[in-house]
């Protein structure tokens, strides 16, 4: 029996694009600042340069939240780190 594994990869990349959209005024042109989904992106192909990539398995029905719960995550003891003169960290417990 094989169990399948999915695999997701994902590039990043730069490049030029325009956006183009109609406008009824010329005072609604002028309020938007950012193209809306209305808007017609045309992309430079020549101008696409990639960064890098990552591929991750991808688990099925996978929650990354957390699962509401009635505990407080931030309730109990912590730690402070404070810098002293000499540089070296120093470790301060809160009661």
């Amino acid at each position: 029996m094989s169990i399948s594994k999915v695999f997701l990869k994902i590039w990043n990349a730069e490049c030029s694009f325009q956006a183009k959209q109609t406008f009824r005024s010329l005072d609604a042109a002028a309020k938007l600042v950012v193209p809306s989904t209305a808007a017609e992106i045309v992309l430079d192909d020549k101008s696409i340069r990639y960064q890098h990539s990552t591929i991750k398995e991808v688990v099925k029905n996978d929650n990354t939240l957390p699962a509401p719960g009635k505990s407080d995550p931030g309730k109990g003891k912590g730690e402070k780190k404070l810098e002293r003169k000499d540089h070296k960290a120093v470790k301060k417990w809160k009661p």
